[in-house]
């Protein structure tokens, strides 16, 4: 009977979760981040007031979690991506591509997110748990083109390092997104990639 009632629990609570994450986009499209509160919130969830404070202390705790669950999904939809195709290149395409057009789809929320300086209130831990995942993915994908004979013989990890660092750049130089082609810029980031792949021909003696 305890073990039923403790499911019970967690299943309201993810319910309730999930009812926040919606309500906290839904608020911050509506009216913006400066009238996002957590009485809002509530309303748009269609939950009390107090009991969205048993989960969430205060705003700043909703906007934490709205930017974890966007990592989350954006994780989800890179790890589909690549899954979907075969050869290890194809698999960078996806993934790379799978990032630009999830960031130029949720641009408003990231642009709402930056203004209010979230990621700098994420715990470490969750920020080092996110970007862990997403390097292992791309681990896994250059890894595989090495055994495969595809990639040059490399540091994986290091590889795999950059190029994360490099899709992230070129998020952060694109701010307004306005001009951004999530399918060009894929294309031409994962060119770049290719050649830094590339097996490197044996000089003749």
């Amino acid at each position: 009977m305890k073990q039923i009632s403790q499911k019970k629990q967690a299943f309201t609570e993810q319910l309730v979760r999930d009812s926040v994450y919606e309500a906290v986009l839904q608020v911050l499209s509506e009216y913006g981040l400066e009238k996002l509160t957590v009485h809002r919130v509530a309303a748009a969830a269609a939950i009390g007031a107090g009991t969205l404070y048993n989960y969430f202390k205060d705003k700043d705790a909703l906007l934490v979690y709205a930017a974890i669950r966007l990592f989350d999904q954006l994780r989800q939809r890179q790890s589909e991506a690549a899954a979907s195709v075969s050869s290890p290149l194809k698999k960078l395409q996806a993934f790379v591509e799978s990032t630009f057009m999830f960031f130029d789809e949720n641009v408003a929320y990231f642009r709402f997110l930056d203004q209010a300086q979230v990621y700098g209130k994420i715990d470490r831990a969750d920020k080092h748990d996110h970007v862990g995942h997403v390097i292992q993915m791309l681990v896994e994908i250059i890894g595989q083109g090495v055994k495969n004979g595809d990639f040059q013989v490399l540091n994986v990890e290091k590889t795999a390092n950059f190029f994360h660092r490099t899709i992230v750049g070129t998020l952060w130089v694109n701010p307004e997104l306005d001009l951004f082609d999530p399918h060009k810029e894929a294309v031409s980031l994962v060119k770049m990639f290719e050649v830094f792949l590339a097996k490197k021909p044996h000089k003749k003696e």
